[in-house]
Formats: structure tokens, C-alpha cells, sequence
């Protein structure tokens, strides 16, 4: 499992947070999307998906200093996000890999795709009893929020499956979560949604995310966990 940046990724990215990176054939990208978000509808010239990922607390600092925070408008992590990568594909394209900007938070024929996934196949993470990826050097700590369509082959060597990280843990995630929903079984979505409406503190902080082994150095800013946690409460809840 690859934990570098690709190292194609322009320096005012790496900036704005967006520190880590993988790569998938086109293939491979197709089989993990919803029919609207295929190459061929977006696309047709691709020849892979690069999957950009922010870990650790660089990238809401960058939120926090661009303009995008300051003039009052909504969602300013998506707007920094669309920003930073549309000017990425720009790049890319301008040095002749024509290339396309995709994002988590967008739909397309009425649907999402599956970013998760998406970076899973690209060897950046592994799944986890707490219903999130962990990332090698990043742990939880991580969001997958770009895939770059691109017309350039895919990056570095094919990835490896990714590997569960959560094997031969003492789990301390599952004592930690107050509403049960983390166990050695699929993560339970209701116990979540249930116990945050309920439970003291569960609304603004993630107790079991804070209690896994992988990555407690890059555990976010309580300012940066709230934000966060509410923009998964709008669709938890919806």
C-alpha cells in the first residue's frame, strides 16, 4: 500500500493539504462508479483516475487562510477542494494530459460515487471496523474528496490490495464508542445516527475515531472535527 504523494501533484496543492495520492486504471475506476459517473459519459479519453486525498490537519489550516473561509459564503472546504483541484486539472492539462476534476461531495445522474472505495482500489486505504478507510501513516484522519480523470497512463505500479489494518488490534475503538456501533462485525449507521442525537459531546467529537492506534498524531483540531462532524450530520440525517 503506497502512503506517498504522487509526486505529478502540483506544489500549491501539496499547499492547500492535499498530501497524499494514488492512481487506478480507467478499467478499474468504472467497475467502482455508478453508470453516469463512467469515463466514457465524463471523460472518454481517460486512461486512468488519480484519487487526491487530504490527511492530518494541513488542509483545514488551508481552509482556515483562503478566501473561501473569510467572504461568508456556504461550504468552504467544498469550494477550497473544487478550487485547488480544478486548477490541478488545468495543470495537467495545459502540460498535455488533458484531465478532469471529480468530487465527493457531486453528483452525477442523481448519484454519488463511492470515494471510499475508490481510494481503497487505489492502494491509499484499508476499511475499518469504525465505517471509515484508514490510511497507512494517516489513520482515520483522512478524507478522499478528488478523483482526476486524465488522459496519462496510471501512476507508478499497479497497487496492492489494500490490507486490513484493523487485523490483530485490541480495538480500542469499540470500548470507546458510547452507542455500540463499532464491533467486530459492519458498522452500524443507526447505533451512530442514534447515540450523536442523544449523546452528549457524540455531535462534535468521534470518541472511537480518537481511540484507534493508526495515526493519533494527525487527529484533527477540535475546531476542524466540529465542522466536520456537522457536514456528516447533514447527511446522516437527511
Amino acid at each position: 500500500m503506497r502512503a506517498s504523494a504522487d509526486p505529478a501533484l502540483p506544489a500549491f496543492a501539496r499547499d492547500a493539504g492535499f498530501n497524499a495520492g494514488g492512481s487506478l486504471p480507467r478499467a478499474a475506476y468504472d467497475s467502482l462508479v455508478p453508470p453516469a459517473w463512467r469515463a466514457e459519459k465524463l471523460a472518454p479519453d481517460a486512461r486512468s483516475a488519480r484519487v487526491l486525498a487530504t490527511g492530518g490537519r494541513p488542509f483545514f489550516a488551508a481552509v482556515q487562510a483562503a478566501p473561501e473561509w473569510r467572504d461568508g459564503g456556504p461550504d468552504p472546504v467544498d469550494r477550497l477542494t473544487r478550487r485547488v483541484a480544478d486548477a490541478v486539472a488545468r495543470v495537467w492539462t495545459d502540460a498535455g494530459t488533458p484531465s478532469r476534476a471529480l468530487f465527493s461531495f457531486e453528483q452525477h445522474g442523481g448519484e454519488f460515487a463511492d470515494f471510499i472505495a475508490l481510494a481503497e482500489a487505489a492502494g491509499l486505504a484499508a476499511p475499518s471496523r469504525l465505517g471509515l478507510a484508514l490510511h497507512p501513516e494517516f489513520g482515520p484522519w483522512v478524507a478522499f474528496r478528488v478523483v482526476v480523470l486524465t488522459e496519462a497512463p496510471q501512476f507508478g505500479p499497479a497497487a496492492d490490495p489494500p490490507a486490513s489494518l484493523c487485523a490483530d488490534c485490541a480495538a480500542p475503538c469499540v470500548a470507546a464508542c458510547p452507542g455500540g456501533a463499532v464491533g467486530d462485525g459492519p458498522f452500524d449507521v443507526a447505533a451512530c445516527a442514534s447515540t450523536r442525537r442523544h449523546t452528549s459531546g457524540c455531535a462534535e467529537r468521534c470518541a472511537a475515531r480518537h481511540a484507534c492506534v493508526w495515526g493519533p498524531e494527525h487527529a484533527y483540531t477540535a475546531e476542524a472535527e466540529r465542522h466536520h462532524m456537522a457536514a456528516s450530520a447533514r447527511f446522516l440525517f437527511r
